[in-house]
């Protein structure tokens, strides 16, 4: 895939056999990470945040694995996570999910000056929902505070979570942009501190992957005061 980084990871299951593969570029200049995820046997395969120019490399990857998207899933609906939206609908032919309070935030306004193709959810990331890619499950965790409809998507079986914005290593999504909310971020974290095992490894938006034990100290802190930034 091109972009900055190309990184191909394999996480292991119950099943020794069986491992979810993703492929992963940042793109654009807010470097979003764009992941195409799929079970590692069957031909399904879902995209996760399509960010700018993400769209031809992300078709390109999965024609050499011999996929097909099965959907296009954004995690939050800030421009940088739905640029290529549009694009890649229309060369896959796969149905758009978002959470419904982001869904307004696909016509693709926004302050910067970027010009969006504006796009039409399918589907709704709801809570308590899953994802079905072949044998992979995604579950839907409706994680608001940085945007009002963000969610992370968890793969129990593989201990993987696709975080979005809602976790970085060593920080958390902003919550001082439009639709933010740090008591919402705040009780978001406590969510995944508490229900997540230490041992899950975490793909967020931007940045580097990590692993809830790597962050479980900080975000307990955090949790803990009652309030960001301490």
């Amino acid at each position: 895939m091109s972009g900055d980084t190309v990184v191909e990871r394999g996480h292991g299951a119950a099943e020794p056999e069986h491992a979810a593969r993703i492929e992963t570029g940042s793109f654009g200049p807010w470097q979003t990470n764009a992941y195409l995820v799929w079970d590692g046997r069957s031909a399904e395969a879902l995209v996760l945040d399509p960010g700018m120019g993400a769209a031809a490399a992300l078709m390109e990857r999965a024609a050499m694995n011999g996929l097909r998207l099965q959907v296009i899933a954004n995690s939050h609906g800030h421009i940088d996570h739905i640029f290529d939206n549009a694009a890649l609908k229309r060369a896959s032919g796969a149905p758009l999910a978002i959470h419904a309070a982001d869904e307004d935030r696909l016509q693709g306004v926004n302050p910067y000056g970027f010009r969006i193709e504006p796009t039409v959810a399918d589907e709704h990331l709801t809570e308590g929902t899953q994802l079905r890619i072949g044998d992979l499950v995604l579950d839907v965790l409706h994680t608001p505070g940085h945007t009002a409809g963000s969610v992370c998507l968890y793969a129990e079986q593989h201990r993987l979570l696709l975080s979005g914005d809602t976790l970085f290593r060593g920080a958390w999504g902003r919550t001082d942009l439009e639709g933010g909310d740090a008591d919402q971020m705040l009780a978001s974290l406590a969510r995944l501190a508490r229900e997540l095992p230490a041992e899950v490894r975490v793909l967020p938006g931007h940045g580097p992957e990590t692993t809830v034990e790597d962050e479980l100290n900080w975000m307990r802190r955090v949790v803990g005061s009652g309030r960001l930034g301490s």
